[in-house]
C-alpha cells in the first residue's frame, strides 16, 4: 500500500490557501483592476496582473516542476519572472483570467491527487531550488506560500478602494 498521507496534507492546505484567494478575488468589482498604486515612489503591479501572474506560478511550480506538463496557455509567460502589468497592454480578459486560474487549479490538483509520497522526495522538472532542495516537495510548499502572499498585496489594493470585506 503506497503512502499519500502527506500529499493529502499538502492538498489540503493549497485548497485553505486557494479559498481564501477566491473571497479576496469575490471581491474585485468595481475597483480599477489595471491601477497600479505608487507607494515611496515605488509602483505596485495591479490586481489585474496579481491575478494572471497567480496562474502563471500555479502552472509553473505545479504543472510543469510537478506534473512536466504544460497547458499551452499562450499569455502565461506575459506575468512571470520580471513581469509587471506595463508589458501587457492587451493581454486577456478578466474573465479569461479568472476561468484559466480555475482551470490550471483543477489540473494541479488534480497531479498531486495522483502522487505519493514517495513522489514527494524526487527532483523537480523546473530545476528550481528552494532552502536548497530541489524535491517536487518544496516546489509544492512554495506554491502553498506563495499565492497568500499576493492575495494580501490585492487586499491592500481592495482596502485602498474602499471595498468592504464583509
Amino acid at each position: 500500500m503506497t503512502d499519500n498521507t502527506e500529499i493529502k496534507t499538502l492538498i489540503k492546505t493549497f485548497e485553505m490557501a486557494r479559498n481564501l484567494s477566491k473571497f479576496y478575488i469575490s471581491k474585485i468589482n468595481g475597483i480599477d483592476l489595471k491601477k497600479r498604486y505608487e507607494i515611496g515612489g515605488v509602483k505596485l503591479n495591479s490586481a489585474y496582473w496579481l491575478m494572471a501572474h497567480l496562474v502563471w506560478t500555479e502552472h509553473f511550480l505545479i504543472i510543469e516542476g510537478v506534473g512536466g506538463e504544460s497547458l499551452g496557455i499562450e499569455w502565461l509567460n506575459d506575468f512571470g519572472f520580471g513581469s509587471t502589468g506595463e508589458d501587457v497592454p492587451n493581454g486577456p480578459a478578466i474573465g479569461e483570467v479568472l476561468k484559466t486560474l480555475d482551470e490550471v487549479h483543477a489540473k494541479a490538483i488534480e497531479i498531486l491527487n495522483s502522487m505519493t509520497d514517495e513522489m514527494l522526495d524526487s527532483d523537480n522538472y523546473i530545476e528550481a531550488t528552494f532552502g536548497g532542495s530541489k524535491s517536487k516537495r518544496t516546489v509544492i510548499m512554495h506554491a502553498i506560500r506563495h499565492e497568500p502572499m499576493h492575495i494580501g498585496q490585492l487586499s491592500w489594493i481592495l482596502k485602498i478602494s474602499g471595498t468592504k470585506m464583509r
